[in-house]
C-alpha cells in the first residue's frame, strides 16, 4: 500500500513540475522589440521585376521611395539583403537604433554588414531566422539589433514585407 501511495505521489509530482514548466516558458514574448520608433511597413520585393538584382548572394537594395500609393516603407526607408547563398532576403529599416534619427541611416557594405554613418556602429545583416533577420551589432556603441521585418514569399519570386507588432520600445 505504501509503494503505491509513493508511485501516485511520484506522478502527480511530476504532473505540477511539468505545469509549471510550460506555464513558465509560455509567458515569452515572441513579438519582435521595436528598437526604433513605430512606423508601418508594407512593400513588395519582386525578384522577376524590379529587384532582380537581389537574386544574388551578400546583394542589397535600399528603398526610400514608396513605388506604390499603398506601400509604407517604416521609419527610416528599408534595407533588403540577402544571406551568402542568395536564397533568403532580409529587410531592415535603414536607421541606427543607436541614433534614433530616420535622418542618419545605416549605410550596407556588400559583405553582408552594414554600418552607420553617425555612431560607426556595424551590424550583421546576413543572418536571419524565419524571415525575421537578427541585424545584431557586431561593434560601436550601439547593443540594439537594426529593426527588422517580416519577409514571406506570396508566390514564387515575390515576396511580401510587413511590420505585425505595433507599441512601444
Amino acid at each position: 500500500m505504501a509503494l503505491l501511495y509513493n508511485s501516485v505521489k511520484q506522478i502527480r509530482m511530476k504532473r505540477y513540475f511539468l505545469i509549471a514548466f510550460l506555464f513558465l516558458f509560455s509567458c515569452v514574448d515572441n513579438s519582435p522589440r521595436l528598437t526604433i520608433p513605430f512606423a508601418p511597413v508594407k512593400f513588395t520585393i519582386d525578384l522577376n521585376a524590379f529587384d532582380h538584382s537581389l537574386r544574388e548572394g551578400l546583394s542589397y537594395k535600399i528603398f526610400t521611395e514608396p513605388r506604390l500609393s499603398t506601400d509604407r516603407l517604416g521609419y527610416a526607408g528599408l534595407l533588403a539583403v540577402t544571406d551568402a547563398t542568395g536564397s533568403n532576403i532580409y529587410v531592415y529599416d535603414l536607421c541606427c537604433p543607436y541614433e534614433d534619427d530616420r535622418n542618419i541611416r545605416i549605410t550596407p557594405r556588400g559583405d553582408g554588414k552594414a554600418e552607420c554613418p553617425g555612431c560607426n556602429s556595424v551590424f550583421i545583416t546576413m543572418y536571419g531566422q524565419s524571415g525575421l533577420g537578427f541585424g545584431t551589432p557586431e561593434r560601436g556603441p550601439s547593443k540594439e539589433p537594426l529593426q527588422s521585418y517580416h519577409v514571406y514569399s506570396s508566390r514564387p519570386g515575390v515576396y511580401e514585407v510587413i511590420n505585425t507588432y505595433r507599441g512601444n520600445k
